[in-house]
């Protein structure tokens, strides 16, 4: 049997599932007693799904000449049900489908929903339409049924996968009576395939969504934390107003309670005693200053604040905002792929084109964040050590873990334990299938080796978080590499050259061991993007946080000042210029026939990271140096000041955003330009927001409770 008879036949079997759709097409005029609100009702529904089916099933099964007739399936339902009590099927299940199978040919309205609810084969099966949803919230809104109410289903038919290279399969929408377990209803729905000999076409598996899900242990913690902290939020805003408006019935009409930037507590404590001793100022103790830490009005001003700060790298600031912006947008495109009706459009066309490239290649924002980390932490340790300020390790060391980890550790607790109540849609049916790795995993994010345990973290706890694994592995070994470039600069570059020569190194060795590939169709390889032995380890993408300590180093030694000749800048800038498109333009060919030799392959792998990074690296240099122009006045922008405070929250939050709205869905998405402009613009917005929450309730108290207990100045 072909490919499109197969589905035939499938799709005709689908409708009959529950329905037992033969008799039904052949009743709708059956005047049967009903009452009298609901005869109209059911016969405009009767009308409509009769006219849909039937008409679906004479195309489908009659003019592709399987030779299945509606007659000869009339007594289907009966044929199915009997002796499923033989099989560990509930009675009460039997009986109640049983029932579900009379009331559709009695036109009952409940069983009309029902049957309704059910997934019919749609359009664009060719298109790669291999999720067949049906209508989920309307077999859930189905709670009058005799003794039983709507449940919701997807059954699962495994395909291969270059018929549906997404899902691997095909997930089919069912309406059963919720009396029935998920087992009992994917026995019934075989048995139905059983009968017209279709027994090579079994489904594998059924995931029925969940009505009301109890709260667990982990979700009922997690409320109670957010909780606490918005209780928190609350009352520190209260206490400082509180604060303000007394001290200001004294006559004082400057918050004594904040420091000012750059300003040190004993000078300003001072400055306030010598201006008028007779004055009474109140300033909280260490308790009131905990509670104030969690301050709305005063960490939301921080946030929001426009200032530059003495010595800030300011055009740091919109390189970080577009590199989110751009991970956002990859993902945006990458994470609905499951759920979409076209994807084989998609990969045929939209996936293709030249403009594309940009958007596919997102992956290069990663680097950019890796090369920014190893610039900034080279930078500011190398200048702390050269204007004769020294540096405490242990702090060092405290201060970063204490800065990424308490909102890290609340992101990934709130998506593992209160993200899955949000939305009731087919997808997150599919999304929560298996235990989330987080319950088991959690533990390796919190010790920052969630890329390495278990090895070789083919599932990792919150997906986009190997890169903060990576970046704090980096950060750990920082200092040895710094101190060298410090005492002993030969041997401390020749370090970082021996690093970034290895990494490349490990990238071409790795690539010709796994058979990997840097074309996006190019079977028997993998992509080297989707390889958990190359993209997500520490040795193949520390070159990227190498080149950015290079680019520190040399900004500490010419203290950002470089008078350069125009010609000559005008030349490197074209240089960075074609090394970034060729970066990621150069593959555009291989998308159209163009097959790359295997070593042109391999050398692309080991180098385009780097080379991304050394383009990025000369157009930073060239905007803080003042050799940047036009671009280094938008990179340096004030109103990109807040929105980089929100860089590392909107990184954590975003998948988040996404997910959610996914499992609110309950249609596909049909992807289209516009579709995925509003998708990407709507997250983008909705990210930022929920960012500029959550760092309200983490971050900002975190980073001021970090500075009263260890009694640090602002500076």
């Amino acid at each position: 049997m072909n490919f499109s008879k197969g589905f035939a036949v499938f799709c005709a079997v689908c409708l009959h599932f529950s329905a037992g759709l033969s008799a039904l097409a052949q009743q709708w005029n059956l005047q049967l007693p009903l009452p009298v609100d609901d005869t109209r009702i059911a016969d405009d529904f009767g009308k409509v799904i009769g006219l849909r089916n039937e008409e679906a099933l004479r195309q489908l099964v009659y003019d592709t000449t399987v030779g299945l007739s509606l007659q000869s399936i009339a007594g289907s339902s009966a044929a199915i049900l009997s002796g499923l009590t033989s099989v560990n099927i509930s009675e009460r299940c039997v009986n109640d489908t049983r029932q579900y199978f009379d009331d559709i040919l009695a036109r009952k309205l409940y069983a009309l929903k029902m049957f309704d609810s059910i997934a019919k084969p749609p359009a664009g099966i060719f298109e790669g339409n291999f999720q067949w949803v049906g209508a989920p919230e309307e077999c859930r809104g189905v709670d009058d049924g005799p003794g039983f109410k709507g449940k919701y289903c997807q059954t699962f038919f495994p395909l291969s996968k270059a018929v549906s290279p997404i899902l691997g399969g095909l997930f089919y929408g069912v309406c059963a009576p919720d009396t029935c377990q998920p087992y009992e209803i994917l026995e019934i729905f075989n048995r139905g395939l059983g009968l017209i000999s279709m027994q090579s076409l079994q489904a594998v598996s059924v995931v029925c969504a969940e009505e009301d899900q109890e709260l667990t242990t982990g979700a009922i913690v997690m409320l109670a934390i957010v909780g606490v902290l918005l209780f928190l939020m609350v009352a520190g805003t209260v206490y400082q107003l509180v604060i303000h408006f007394a001290n200001r019935r004294r006559g004082e009409h400057v918050m004594p309670v904040t420091l000012q930037d750059d300003v040190r507590e004993d000078d300003e404590i001072r400055t306030l005693i010598k201006s008028d001793p007779k004055k009474f100022v109140y300033r909280p103790g260490i308790v009131g200053q905990c509670l104030l830490a969690f301050s709305v009005l005063e960490n939301g001003r921080k946030i929001l604040d426009t200032r530059h700060a003495a010595g800030t790298l300011a055009a740091i600031h919109g390189i970080r905002v577009l590199s989110m912006w751009w991970v956002i947008l990859g993902h945006s495109y990458a994470f609905p792929l499951g759920v979409l009706d076209n994807f084989n459009a998609l990969a045929t066309s939209v996936l293709k084109r030249f403009t594309f490239q940009a958007i596919s290649n997102a992956t290069f924002s990663v680097d950019t964040f890796f090369f920014l980390s190893g610039l900034l932490v080279t930078y500011l340790t190398l200048r702390e050590l050269k204007e004769g300020r020294g540096v405490n390790w242990f702090i060092f060391y405290a201060h970063r873990f204490w800065r990424l980890t308490p909102m890290y550790m609340f992101v990934i607790f709130v998506s593992t334990y209160l993200v899955p109540y949000f939305g009731n849609g087919p997808y997150k049916t599919l999304i929560h299938v298996n235990e989330d790795p987080c319950v088991k995993y959690w533990w390796t994010n919190l010790l920052y080796i969630n890329n390495l345990v278990p090895w070789p973290a083919t599932t990792q706890c919150y997906g986009v978080a190997w890169y903060l694994a990576n970046d704090m592995q980096f950060h750990i070994i920082s200092p040895i590499i710094i101190l060298l470039l410090y005492k002993l600069p030969p041997i401390g570059y020749g370090v970082l050259s021996f690093l970034l020569c290895g990494c490349l190194a490990t990238r071409a060795g790795l690539g010709v061991h796994y058979d990997l590939t840097s074309m996006s169709y190019n079977p028997p390889y993998t992509n080297f993007v989707s390889s958990v032995y190359y993209y997500t380890k520490p040795w193949t993408r520390i070159a990227t946080y190498i080149v950015g300590m290079f680019v520190g180093c040399l900004l500490v030694k010419t203290n950002c000042q470089v008078k350069m000749n125009k010609v000559i800048n005008l030349l490197c800038w074209l240089a960075a210029w074609v090394i970034a498109l060729a970066v990621l333009y150069g593959l555009y060919g291989t998308l159209h026939g163009v097959v790359l030799s295997r070593p042109v392959d391999i050398f692309y792998m080991t180098v385009c990271r780097v080379a991304w990074c050394v383009a990025i690296g000369w157009l930073t240099f060239a905007c803080l140096t003042g050799n940047g122009g036009p671009i280094n006045t938008i990179l340096a922008w004030k109103a990109w000041i807040p929105i980089s405070r929100l860089t590392y929250a909107a990184y954590l939050v975003h998948p988040m955003v996404l997910f959610i709205y996914l499992q609110y869905r309950d249609r596909l998405i049909h992807a289209t330009d516009l579709e995925e402009i509003y998708m990407f613009i709507s997250s983008l917005v909705i990210t930022y927001c929920a960012s500029f929450v959550v760092s309200l309730m983490t971050e900002a108290p975190m980073m001021k409770l970090e500075r009263i207990l260890l009694k640090k100045d602002n500076r």
